[in-house]
């Protein structure tokens, strides 16, 4: 367990254990020291290339800091080992200061610059690392070197010094350092890179290549009978080779190989003692070919991780995705469009491949579809060729639409998105998305939402039953009445015709009026689907105030409507706009039964809004606390001991629907009391109210009137 703990934080932070370290990176340690001392020029005092400085800097960079004091330690051990000997304490001593000092100001600000494990990964990272590896770093070594110098007598001037050592060491940084950093990075990491089989094929040729172009370039510069020149120009397929396919880590190897071979074979050609002038063309050509490949190197290792992660996120994803031309002509699809388009579909936009031009297919779609269901003829594809033509033109942004497709009996339901694509010959992204199961969920929640407010309508029912009652009782009394006058007339044999008609004309009127309330009732029982339709706003205060009339008279409640004349009519299913009316009068009456009848006030508004419509219920009940404003429209929450918290939620999601919003707030001064409002879209002027003519209320009386 401790080991997978262990193993899993390694991953994490990017470093190794001190012994793993120890194990990989102490004979990297000990064999550049080696190496540093081969490759330098005695008559020169220092090397071309300094392996220490950037094999320390590469260890430092993938270790933790408190181990860093062990790496150095190997590494000033191996320098008194392998420098001791010509040189006296004190001349290794600073060289070794030297070595430290370069290595750790390198790998301090890599860190801070480049984040904790750096990465030659895009132009700007690279001019960061030239900056501190190879200008900043070597800069600090030069001094402490060049003081070493002056300070035990050297015949060298510290100009000289400080120059050969600056030099050297810039030259080590964008030669060695990148390809030590990739080497360095893989035992941090735990694995191995494990190229596939071309990778192998392609690696094992770009050796032959550039064991050639090592050959030739000491060849030419070791043998006084070749043009040294060619020991320049060879190496350059390889090198660009090297930085386009295998990165800075590839670029810093070939560069690496290819200086060994170069700084030997001007040994050899200058027989042990080379010129300054033959330093300085080898080190000018370092120079000038390090950099320019360095910078191939990054730019493709960029290009390379952005194909990469472009085509994994292609795969990646679920939906369909294609992308177009300016001109429509699919140039990529993604595995997900590609499996699709290899199933029979009646849709050639589906079955669009890469080389088709997608707005061809949509035309052809749509023909098709024409054909197959006559009757039914879907615009589905001449909306998305519409769509697709005007983002590619750059009047749309985004085109998104949702399209049903029938096959082998059954149907599925799709959304597809056209987005313009970000680039200068111009393009779409289409992404297509099968979204039937998020249809399916989609309707079962309307019909939950359906049933809840229909629970919601039978629940007010119940609370108005014995209103409802009283309001029947009193047509059917009149009815009875009059009937009962007639029945007598009759049995007098006295039968005045004006009187029977009146009496006839009262019973009418009075079933109307019971027509009234039993249509009310049931509409607010019946369940279906919403009718969005224009409504009167006066209308709707209207029926509402009619259908809670006995249990606001009951509850001993004035109430008064206010809606402003000339209200345009708002697009609303009437029964459910009722629904949230009467909940709201009839919380609002709850809510004053502690205060005096006299101080029990109602009042129903409708005005408008902008766009809109505004309704609103006002009382002087005990208010609604402040820590439940907020949340009063959510589920279960209520201010009545006995209440369940659903009807002012179903009030907000009706609302919502329509739409709309709805809010609550208490009322200022000293009436106190709440307020709920909340809006409603107006309807088109085009569009009829629907009105109510078969009778009318009036507040103030309490009174019904039956229209002729």
């Amino acid at each position: 367990m401790e080991n997978t703990k262990s193993h899993s934080q390694l991953a994490e932070t990017g470093t190794l254990p001190l012994g793993r370290g120890l194990l990989s990176f102490a004979p990297l340690l000990v064999a550049a020291t080696i190496a540093g001392v081969i490759l330098r020029y005695p008559q020169h005092g220092a090397a071309i290339l300094f392996p220490p400085y950037a094999a320390l800097t590469a260890v430092l960079l993938v270790t933790p800091r408190r181990d860093w004091i062990v790496y150095i330690t190997i590494s000033v051990l191996g320098h008194f080992a392998a420098s001791l000997g010509p040189w006296s304490v004190s001349w290794v001593g600073l060289t070794a200061l030297g070595i430290i000092a370069r290595a750790c100001v390198a790998a301090l600000l890599l860190q801070a610059l480049l984040g904790p494990h750096p990465r030659l990964d895009s132009v700007a990272s690279l001019v960061r690392f030239v900056l501190v590896a190879a200008i900043v770093a070597p800069a600090v070594g030069a001094t402490i070197a060049a003081t070493n110098v002056v300070l035990h007598d050297s015949p060298e001037t510290y100009t000289a010094s400080w120059n050969a050592r600056y030099v050297s060491n810039a030259l080590t940084a964008l030669v060695m350092l990148p390809v030590l950093m990739e080497v360095t990075r893989w035992p941090s990491a735990w694995k191995l890179p494990r190229p596939g089989r071309r990778r192998l094929i392609e690696i094992a040729l770009f050796s032959i290549t550039l064991a050639g172009s090592c050959a030739l370039a000491y060849l030419a510069l070791a043998n006084k009978r070749l043009d040294s020149a060619i020991a320049f120009y060879a190496p350059l397929p390889v090198l660009l080779w090297a930085g386009l396919r295998f990165g800075p880590a590839g670029a810093g190897f070939a560069l690496s190989t290819l200086s060994i071979a170069a700084i030997v074979g001007t040994w050899h050609r200058a027989a042990g003692a080379p010129s300054g002038a033959a330093v300085l063309r080898l080190e000018m050509f370092l120079f000038l070919t390090a950099i320019p490949i360095l910078c191939v190197s990054v730019v493709a290792t960029a290009l390379r991780d952005a194909v990469q992660l472009y085509r994994a996120l292609l795969a990646s994803l679920q939906d369909q995705v294609a992308i177009l031309d300016a001109d429509g002509t699919v140039i990529r699809v993604n595995d997900s469009w590609q499996r699709h388009a290899d199933t029979p579909s009646p849709c050639p936009f589906e079955r669009a491949r890469v080389g088709d031009n997608f707005l061809l297919c949509c035309q052809q779609a749509s023909d098709i579809l024409a054909v197959l269901h006559p009757e039914d003829r879907d615009p589905s594809p001449r909306r998305l060729f519409n769509g697709t033509a005007a983002v590619l033109l750059g009047e749309y942004q985004r085109y998104e639409t949702d399209y049903e497709l029938k096959h082998d009996g059954h149907r599925e339901w799709f959304t597809i998105r056209v987005e313009s694509l970000e680039r200068a010959d111009g393009g779409a992204v289409v992404t297509r998305a099968n979204i039937s199961a998020r249809r399916q969920a989609q309707t079962e929640i309307e019909e939950q939402r359906r049933q809840l407010a229909h629970l919601g309508r039978v629940a007010v029912l119940g609370q108005l039953s014995g209103a409802l009652a009283h309001e029947l009782r009193q047509p059917l009394a009149a009815i009875l009445a009059n009937a009962e006058a007639a029945r007598h007339m009759i049995e007098r044999d006295v039968i005045d015709v004006d009187e029977i008609s009146m009496i006839l004309g009262d019973v009418v009127a009075e079933d109307r009026r019971a027509a009234a309330v039993i249509d009310g009732l049931r509409a607010m029982h019946r369940r279906g689907d919403m009718r969005l339709e224009a409504n009167a706003p006066e209308d709707l205060v209207r029926e509402a105030l009619r259908l809670a009339h006995t249990e606001i008279m009951t509850r001993g409640v004035a109430a008064t409507w206010v809606v402003e004349s000339d209200l345009p009519a708002v697009l609303a299913d009437r029964v459910q706009i009722q629904q949230v009316l009467l909940n709201l009068i009839l919380n609002s009456c709850e809510s004053m039964h502690e205060r005096e009848a006299s101080e029990r006030s109602l009042i129903l508004g409708a005005s408008e809004a902008g766009a809109h419509v505004r309704f609103s219920v006002r009382d002087t009940g005990t208010g609604i606390p402040d820590t439940l404003i907020e949340s009063l429209f959510e589920p279960f929450v209520t201010t009545k001991p006995e209440g369940l918290g659903l009807g002012l939620s179903i009030a907000r999601t009706v609302v919502d629907t329509h739409g709309g919003r709805i809010w609550a707030e208490n009322a200022e001064g000293s009436g106190g009391g709440a307020t709920i409002s909340f809006l409603l879209p107006t309807a088109p002027v085009t569009q009829e109210p629907v009105r109510l003519p078969d009778h009318s209320y009036d507040v103030h009386s309490g009174e019904f009137k039956v229209l002729a």
